[in-house]
């Protein structure tokens, strides 16, 4: 879904779309960083012993949250953009998601890098990039076909 609200705010912001539809704004996460997670098991597997580990941030943000950080970060006010669509919610919908990493935090002094809104600048970064290039691509095309 992360994925889905930063490239559909971006695309919005390069006048390649409309509208984003989504389901539950209340739902709330625990969103990390891919790279803090490949370094957490890179040092599970670093341990003398094998052992099980909740990787995560123990933080909680909506997904209202994460529409409102992306589009924040656009200059876009996302109340203009985004529709609600009961066709998105999910049919087992758990209200609340958070992990403790206290015990990976204890034995292999992890913790996570990347917070929240660090993670939603990056991601609408790396969008954002594409987007441009999307952009510069369709106006490419339209060039061309206005050709003689």
């Amino acid at each position: 879904m992360t994925r889905k609200i930063t490239r559909a705010a971006t695309r919005i912001k390069m006048g390649l779309q409309d509208k984003l539809y989504l389901g539950n704004l209340d739902a709330q996460r625990d969103w990390g960083y891919a790279p803090d997670y490949v370094r957490a098991m890179w040092m599970m597997l670093q341990a003398d012993q094998g052992d099980d580990y909740v990787v995560a941030t123990n933080e909680t943000h909506s997904v209202k949250e994460f529409v409102q950080e992306s589009f924040g970060l656009l200059d876009l006010d996302w109340e203009e953009y985004v529709d609600y669509d009961d066709r998105y919610e999910r049919p087992a919908e758990v209200d609340l998601l958070i992990g403790d990493p206290a015990k990976a935090k204890k034995q292999l002094d992890w913790e996570p890098e990347v917070r929240f809104k660090d993670l939603v600048r990056i991601m609408v970064e790396s969008d954002l990039n594409l987007a441009r290039r999307e952009a510069a691509v369709q106006q490419t095309l339209a060039d061309f076909e206005e050709r003689p």
